[in-house]
């Protein structure tokens, strides 16, 4: 099984990190994960020239091209963000809308996935507020990209009223809540 873990966040070691390092650390062993730091990557959002429409590729050559690969190849593919705004940080929805290509392939190309795969979709998500709706556009953007690739939703963990660098670290039993997460995540494949 292979897992492709996209960390979200500008700031490294935050808080977004060690939850997603704590899911990874529960993760059954015969699973083949891969880390992605989105702020460590060159990339550029959806330029919109649909190019793409025609060949089915995408013209921009940066860094994204490379995660592509590693997209349509994952089984799993968990994405962890910290919430701005209510919603995802800006390095996520450039990530997202280079799905652009997917979605294209998909729905005007009419092209199978390329691996034949129905990948699982997973949210990890971490906002200071406590708002309701706090993680509402988050989930949906999420449904919508994992569409793009064939995938499904399965589900995530959401935290509310932690902010401060480092601070959920005192909440232990939200980082065994992660670890419990990737731990029951091989009964659902």
């Amino acid at each position: 099984m292979y897992l492709l873990a996209i960390h979200g966040s500008p700031r490294k070691n935050g808080n977004t990190e060690i939850f997603l390092n704590a899911f990874i650390s529960g993760l059954d062993p015969t699973f083949f994960v891969e880390k992605v730091r989105l702020a460590e990557l060159k990339f550029t959002p959806c330029l919109g020239c649909e190019k793409c429409e025609k060949t089915g590729e995408c013209i921009l050559k940066d860094d994204f091209s490379i995660l592509a690969e590693k997209i349509i190849r994952a089984d799993i593919i968990v994405v962890a963000t910290p919430v701005y705004f209510y919603n995802h940080t800006s390095l996520v929805q450039a990530f997202y809308e280079r799905f652009q290509v997917f979605w294209v392939r998909k729905n005007i190309l009419k092209k199978p996935h390329p691996f034949n795969k129905t990948p699982l979709g997973i949210l990890l998500a971490i906002g200071a507020t406590r708002g309701n709706k706090l993680f509402d556009s988050l989930k949906r953007s999420f449904r919508y990209v994992l569409d793009s690739i064939y995938g499904i939703y399965g589900g995530g963990l959401f935290l509310r009223g932690i902010e401060k660098k480092g601070e959920i670290l005192n909440f232990p039993q939200y980082l065994e809540e992660a670890r419990e997460l990737a731990r029951y995540l091989k009964s659902l494949l």
